[in-house]
């Protein structure tokens, strides 16, 4: 089922946008993954009420018509609380909605839920977030990936069919692997951030979650488009082609398995990276080694750009303006210090103390320039890759989705399986992790250059076709 053929079932009264709802409803409420944190059952149903009432009077009916879409609780939609996943924000409800969520209700869907995440978007794997770790559909000893743990679940478990996430070093991308479904990071400033609680703002992406490239393109184009509260996002309309994509002759470049950014990779992800690699062969691509000089350092990089920018961004979080306040304090610098000691958990602490350090200013913020000096550098070395190649293909992560009882011991871990990843954030890129093959198994991401999503979508779906193929 995808989203064409749900809208064709209204069309023709097989069944109604209300009894639907409430079908997905039910499967939120018996939910056992830990997959969401709210959901307004009165709410949906109204708008499911209304949307049936538009169909009855022959209107014009929106792309996403009827389509429930799950939403990170981290993108702000005014009838729902949105925590971030967090004791700091753990009773807060919004005044408005994020431009995303105006654009998908323009489109006609209903936001069913807000799904559950590392907290404040902290975190690899699912399982930092105050209300509990999501537990991976497919095998539910194992995690789900972080931190758009909840979105991908919800799309995992066929609640619903697409979903949003955030994507600022993989969180999309990443459970999209240990899942077994499709993650889209568009080029950053495809999508407005207006209304999304900012994590790291120049890398900060929202980003779709699917079954398939058709239902993930249909949302890419409700949600992009420009906004004159966003900055940074393009003032003008993407169009995403759809058409058909040959990859004979075309020139894909990968990363070959003596590199240093295959280090430590999990032999199944290797030989998943192998089939896949294998396939495009057959299909006549030119497959092209490539050596990336400044790349392996991306996740040091990512580590210093990303907290230096949360460590500015969480300032707002002090327990005075809003949020959680403690109790047991004699000053205001008191209040301060134990309403985030108390309300926020340790991977954001941690990740704010290290921003802190590398924005310094005693060391001449150091570290932090020496970092985006090295960023540039990665995106120029990608550029320079686009000029004599269509597409770059990686394996997603480098492992296999850890047991949830992992304690994890290495507070550094989280970014160790995302070196591909991030390097996609940091040159400001867009990239679609696959999957090759059912089940626990390894990924592979496409990356294309900036504002090249047309054809990333395009040739991600006729992979996915191909991959198939009995």
């Amino acid at each position: 089922m995808n989203i064409k053929a749900i809208i064709e079932k209204y069309k023709n009264q097989e069944i109604s946008v209300e009894e639907n709802t409430k079908n997905i409803l039910e499967q939120i409420k018996k939910d056992q993954t830990n997959a969401y944190i709210t959901f307004d059952e009165e709410d949906s149903l109204n708008r499911a009420k209304q949307l049936d009432q538009k169909l009855a009077k022959g209107e014009k009916l929106g792309s996403l018509f009827g389509i429930a879409v799950a939403v990170k609780d981290n993108i702000s939609y005014k009838n729902m609380n949105m925590t971030c996943a967090s004791k700091m924000l753990k009773d807060f409800r919004p005044m408005f909605d994020a431009k995303v969520v105006e654009n998908l209700l323009n489109e006609d869907a209903i936001i069913i839920a807000k799904t559950n995440m590392d907290e404040f978007a902290m975190g690899g794997r699912g399982k930092t977030s105050f209300f509990g770790p999501v537990k991976n559909p497919i095998d539910e000893t194992r995690v789900t990936g972080g931190s758009s743990s909840g979105s991908a679940a919800a799309v995992a478990k066929d609640d619903v069919l697409v979903a949003l996430g955030t994507d600022t070093g993989g969180s999309v991308r990443c459970p999209a692997s240990y899942c077994n479904i499709l993650g889209y990071k568009p080029t950053y400033s495809m999508v407005s951030r207006n209304g999304v609680v900012s994590m790291a703002n120049t890398l900060d992406q929202v980003s779709v979650f699917g079954k398939n490239v058709e239902d993930i393109r249909t949302l890419a184009q409700a949600i992009e488009g420009p906004d004159a509260n966003d900055m940074t996002v393009r003032l003008d309309d993407y169009k995403f082609e759809e058409e058909s994509y040959d990859f004979k002759g075309k020139k894909i470049a990968y990363i070959s398995a003596d590199d240093e950014m295959h280090m430590n990779i999990d032999p199944t992800v290797e030989e998943d990276y192998k089939i896949a690699l294998g396939k495009l062969e057959k299909l006549g691509a030119d497959l092209c080694p490539i050596t990336l000089k400044y790349s392996k350092y991306a996740n040091p990089v990512y580590n210093v750009v990303m907290s230096s920018e949360v460590s500015s961004n969480m300032s707002r979080f002090d327990g005075i303006r809003f949020g959680y306040q403690s109790e047991n304090y004699t000053s205001v610098d008191e209040l301060f210090i134990n309403s985030r000691s108390e309300g926020l958990g340790e991977e954001v602490q941690r990740r704010i103390a290290l921003g802190t350090m590398y924005l310094s200013a005693d060391d001449n913020q150091r570290v932090y320039r020496q970092g985006l000096k090295l960023r540039t550098l990665i995106k120029q070395e990608l550029e320079d890759v686009f000029k004599a190649n269509d597409l770059i293909i990686t394996p997603t992560v480098i492992n296999l989705p850890p047991a949830l009882d992992d304690d994890y011991k290495d507070p550094l871990s989280d970014f160790k399986s995302d070196g591909f990843n991030v390097i996609v954030n940091l040159a400001g890129m867009c990239g679609l992790s696959l999957p090759v093959r059912k089940g626990i198994s390894g990924s592979v991401q496409f990356i294309a250059n900036a504002n090249e999503d047309s054809k990333l979508l395009n040739a991600g779906e006729e992979f996915m076709r191909r991959i198939n193929e009995k």
